[in-house]
């Protein structure tokens, strides 16, 4: 892992590092220190950008994480500029493309359910 001074997610990529290697464990942690978009994930994990999209995607159909509409429509930029954009510059939302994307999320992650 690379240092990065004064960042504020270098606790919790620290702790979740130690405890629990995974990229789920470090994308979790991430967003629990705050971190507010798929790019702030990478540099708070210190995880590669198409890595992070894989685990957010599997956090989302495990239902760990929801995604949730927060505004009208997409940036003027399109989707690379776009906090729910993907490594690659597609949508990040689940929409084909700009043109019909529902506009950028919320990623809240839920709790899971203990039996």
């Amino acid at each position: 892992m690379v240092a990065r001074p004064d960042h504020r997610g270098d606790d919790a990529v620290a702790i979740a590092t130690a405890s629990s290697p995974g990229p789920l464990s470090r994308v979790v942690a991430a967003l629990e220190a705050g971190a507010s978009g798929r790019a702030d994930i990478a540099a708070t994990s210190g995880l590669d950008p198409e890595v992070v999209d894989t685990a957010l995607d599997h956090l989302v159909r495990l239902g760990r994480i929801v995604m949730e509409p927060i505004g009208p429509g997409c940036p003027a930029a399109g989707c690379g500029s776009c906090s729910s954009g993907r490594a690659d510059g597609e949508a990040g939302c689940g929409s084909p493309g700009p043109e019909m994307s529902r506009g950028p999320v919320a990623l809240r992650l839920t709790r899971p359910e203990r039996d």
